[in-house]
C-alpha cells in the first residue's frame, strides 16, 4: 500500500504519530509499516524507545526519508532519573514532535491506511481540535468486533492542546489528563457518529508476537510499569526494521477487509466510497 501522492491534498496540517516502546521488534516493525501505509501525506512518526539496549533501533537508520525519527532515551527529562511511568515518557516524546496534531501510535495496535486522513478531514468539518469516532475495532481470541470506543489511542488531537493539558503521571491512565480536559471543555466529541472504523485495539498478539504484555490489562498492579521491562522483550539481533511490500500489508489487513466486505452497509455511503472502497480493492 503505497504512500499517497501529496499533490492530492493541499495545505494539510502535519500529524505527529508518537510511538513509545520498549524492546518489541515485531510490534515496532509492524507499527512503522502502518504509519508508512497512511494515505495522509503530511506526517511524521516519532519512535521513542526507552530500551536503549535494543540493537535494531538505530537513530541513523534509513527510515528518516520516510518521516520516521528514532529517539533512544531512558531518562526522565525532569527528574534526570530512569522513567517510572508512561505519562512522563509520552510527555518527553512530544519534545521531538513538530506536528499540528498528535496521535498515540501504540506499537501493538492496528491503524488502517485512512486513519489520519479521515481524522484531519473530520476536524476540518467540525472545527473541533480533536476527533474520536463513536466506535473502534477490538480484536481478541481471533474475534474482530466493533465496540463502543473508550480508547484515547484512537483520538487525533491538537498538539497545542495536548501539550497544554498534559499527561497524568500514572501508567495506564496517562492519556486521561489531556483527554478529560478536552472532553470537559467541549473540545472533543466522544461519540462522533460520522466515521468508518480506522483503529483497532489489538489484544490478539499472544501467539503471533513475542511481546504480548498489555499495560492496560494490568492497570491496577503496582508493578505494572516495571513488568513491561520483563514481559515485552523481543530484541532481535542481526535484524533491522524492514519496509513491507503490498502483499505483506494486505495479509495483515485481511481481517478488516473481510469485515468491511460483510458489513459495508453499516456506514455512511459517502465515507465508504471515499475510504473503504479503495482500502478493500488494494
Amino acid at each position: 500500500m503505497a504512500i499517497s501522492d501529496s499533490s492530492t491534498i493541499l495545505q494539510t496540517p502535519q500529524v505527529s504519530a508518537v510511538m513509545c516502546t520498549y524492546g518489541r521488534f515485531s510490534c515496532v516493525e509492524r507499527a512503522i509499516n502502518f504509519f508508512l501505509a497512511q494515505t495522509y501525506p503530511n506526517k511524521e512518526l516519532i519512535v521513542y524507545n526507552t530500551d536503549t539496549d535494543s540493537p535494531y533501533l538505530d537513530p541513523n537508520c534509513d527510515l528518516t526519508p520516510y518521516g520516521v525519527v528514532i529517539i533512544n532515551s531512558n531518562r526522565d527529562t525532569i527528574t534526570k532519573e530512569s522513567y517510572t511511568n508512561v505519562g512522563a515518557i509520552r510527555r518527553d516524546a512530544l519534545i521531538f514532535a513538530s506536528g499540528d496534531y498528535v496521535v498515540t501510535w501504540d506499537d501493538d495496535d492496528i491503524f488502517l491506511p485512512y486513519f489520519m486522513e479521515q481524522a484531519v478531514e473530520r476536524m476540518q468539518q467540525t472545527g473541533l481540535p480533536s476527533f474520536k469516532p463513536e466506535k473502534s475495532f477490538f480484536y481478541a481470541s481471533n474475534n474482530l468486533r466493533l465496540v463502543k470506543n473508550t480508547l484515547e489511542a484512537s483520538v487525533v488531537a491538537s498538539m497545542e492542546k495536548v501539550k497544554e493539558y498534559g499527561y497524568r503521571l500514572e501508567t495506564g491512565y496517562e492519556g486521561l489528563g489531556w483527554y478529560t480536559k478536552l472532553r470537559d471543555n467541549r473540545e472533543l466529541d466522544e461519540n462522533d457518529p460520522y466515521f468508518v472504523p480506522s483503529y483497532c485495539f489489538n489484544w490478539n498478539d499472544g501467539q503471533e508476537m513475542k511481546a504480548p504484555h498489555k499495560q492496560s490489562g494490568d492497570i491496577n498492579n503496582p508493578d505494572n510499569f516495571q513488568n513491561h521491562k520483563k514481559q515485552s522483550l523481543d530484541r532481535v539481533d542481526g535484524r533491522v526494521i524492514s519496509i513491507w511490500d503490498e502483499k505483506k500489508l494486505r495479509e495483515t489487513y485481511e481481517p478488516y477487509i473481510e469485515y468491511f466486505n460483510n458489513n459495508v452497509a453499516d456506514f455512511p455511503p459517502e465515507l465508504v466510497e471515499k475510504y473503504l472502497v479503495p482500502f478493500i480493492k488494494r
